[in-house]
């Protein structure tokens, strides 16, 4: 169950973000609380009224606050500490709501909301429909449904206009460097973007943690190459390598650049859809 209760026209806008055809209601919309939205962690998220303190820890959750408008109520910590020093911080906010990435520390979370009492909702962000839920639950919790559903329908919007042009093209094999050939497995959020734009990564489904081997990913040799902006992974770079240089996708320029930015799990997420999409298929966008 997503919410505990919810008034009719909130059900209805709910239920528009689930399969994005139902039309925005046109009436005055209340939102009743208690609500209650399950997230990626053990524990549902309850809040009993319009929370006016939110922390958000990791860049995702930062960027959907954000864009729902909630600058207003958002308490910064230094979510790069871990263990005792970030539930202090966590605890010197005092606030209603923690929102945490899938990667925040459960321990951190328990302690977190033992000594603050505040509710904590955990991000799911494994897969595109996984962040259209999220943005969507963020926005029950926080009493912005109406600006979660417009986030969501944007993003409904990018995914459909690159279903639309790779539609019957090509799949295409890729490699996606996070840094240091270390990369992603399919069942990921880059994973899914990368299916959504019909491509397969050549690392499968399960690569072992650290860096890619170099000379297996020559064997695989890939027909396009992603790395992300954090990764200082460049053409120029890979050129430069006596084996890489070699891969068809660098011998072809078939490479691309992926922001950081757009690749956490965020309102921007339909924008990274597009932009792999454009490396995987240029022709399809020209």
């Amino acid at each position: 169950m997503r919410t505990a209760a919810l008034c009719g026209a909130a059900a209805l806008l709910v239920a528009g973000t689930a399969c994005g055809e139902r039309k925005e209601p046109t009436g005055p919309l209340v939102q009743v609380y208690p609500v209650t939205v399950q997230g990626a962690g053990e524990r549902p998220a309850v809040v009993g009224g319009v929370p006016h303190r939110v922390v958000p820890l990791g860049p995702g959750p930062r960027m959907i606050l954000k864009a729902l408008g909630l600058q207003a109520r958002i308490v910064h910590v230094n979510d790069s500490l871990v263990g005792l020093p970030l539930v202090a911080q966590i605890r010197h906010a005092k606030p209603d709501l923690i929102v945490a990435s899938a990667d925040a520390d459960p321990l951190d979370l328990a302690r977190a909301r033992s000594s603050t009492q505040a509710a904590v909702y955990v991000e799911p962000s494994g897969s595109l429909d996984d962040v259209n839920r999220a943005i969507g639950d963020i926005g029950l919790l926080t009493g912005k449904p109406v600006a979660a559903r417009a986030l969501t329908a944007k993003i409904l919007n990018a995914r459909r206009q690159v279903e639309r042009r790779v539609s019957g093209t090509t799949v295409v094999s890729v490699f996606v460097d996070e840094g240091g050939f270390t990369t992603v497995p399919t069942q990921s959020l880059l994973g899914d973007l990368v299916r959504e734009a019909r491509g397969t990564s050549v690392a499968g489904a399960s690569p072992e943690q650290g860096p890619f081997p170099v000379k297996r990913l020559a064997k695989l040799d890939p027909q396009a190459y992603i790395a992300t902006s954090d990764s200082g992974t460049t053409l120029a770079t890979l050129r430069a390598n006596a084996i890489t240089k070699k891969l068809q996708a660098v011998r072809n320029r078939r490479f691309g650049i992926l922001a950081a930015r757009l690749a956490a799990p965020g309102p921007e997420i339909g924008a990274a859809l597009e932009e792999i999409a454009r490396i995987l298929h240029p022709d399809a966008f020209r």
